[in-house]
């Protein structure tokens, strides 16, 4: 069988309640109808993986992998990322906050990207039942990274990106974050190993139930993102990198390439 064109990862922890109506959204949408499906059990507590088996165990292709423990969404992307087999990787949240019509738009803007960001920040996006406090604090969040990180992302934390393959395994093969401002290191690595990055508005709505808290997980993320800050030297990065098939671009500027860890 011929690796997918398409990876779509799906962290999930303690989404057993929303998983079907996700997947099967997802498996009548037409830009991932063949897309090689992963859920990500990041060591939920309710019947998460047990549904995700139901749904996927007969969908070719499609796989279901459970952490041992709930290790936080960056190492449950992380791992679905290792996993992937697609030339292209999206990961995006399993409550779909952010409508599904983006997929078109990220998957078009990576013919002049390598990483594509989706965006409730940018002239476009649509956001729907937000509270005052929490675009509050994720514009404070997001300055923090443009300023300490700069990385030119008006949002980082929407939970929908896309990366060709070679980009997705680079920087997530040499990412270390567990917990939210795993996006924050991700594009730091992306911009430190010289990928391109664009950022697309879409359609975002806060959804009742989600496991996101907005207060304590802001906080957690500002510390995390202090900590890749002081400990993330670009020497280092390109080092892991290159261990990983990572070559600097060429002094023509062409884009840097990768090689997919092997199977």
């Amino acid at each position: 069988m011929s690796p997918p064109s398409l990876s779509i990862v799906i962290p999930a922890y303690n989404e057993a309640e929303r998983l079907t109506s996700t997947l099967c959204a997802l498996e009548a949408h037409p830009a991932a109808s063949d897309a090689e499906l992963i859920v990500v059990d990041d060591g939920s507590t309710d019947r998460t993986a047990e549904v995700a088996h139901s749904l996927l165990d007969d969908r070719p292709g499609a796989q279901v992998i459970s952490l041992a423990e709930n290790r936080g969404k960056g190492a449950a992307v992380r791992t679905g990322v290792a996993a992937a087999t697609g030339s292209i990787i999206v990961f995006m949240d399993a409550d779909l906050a952010t409508d599904l019509s983006a997929l078109q738009v990220v998957l078009a803007a990576l013919e002049c990207a390598d990483v594509v960001v989706g965006s409730r920040a940018v002239p476009g996006a649509v956001v729907h039942n937000t509270t005052l406090g929490r675009a509050v604090m994720g514009r404070s969040f997001n300055r923090m990274v443009r300023v300490m990180g700069r990385v030119g992302v008006h949002d980082t934390q929407c939970g929908f990106k896309a990366f060709r393959a070679d980009a997705a395994h680079l920087i997530f093969g040499v990412s270390r974050v567990d917990g939210f401002a795993f996006d924050a290191e991700a594009l730091v690595h992306a911009r430190i190993l010289g990928f391109r990055i664009r950022e697309v508005p879409v359609e975002w709505t806060a959804v009742d139930g989600s496991s996101v808290r907005p207060v304590r997980d802001s906080s957690g993320a500002a510390l995390d993102l202090l900590r890749v800050v002081v400990r993330t030297r670009p020497a280092r990065v390109r080092a892991r990198a290159a261990e990983l098939g990572w070559e600097p671009p060429s002094s023509d500027g062409s884009r840097p390439q990768g090689h997919s860890p092997p199977a």
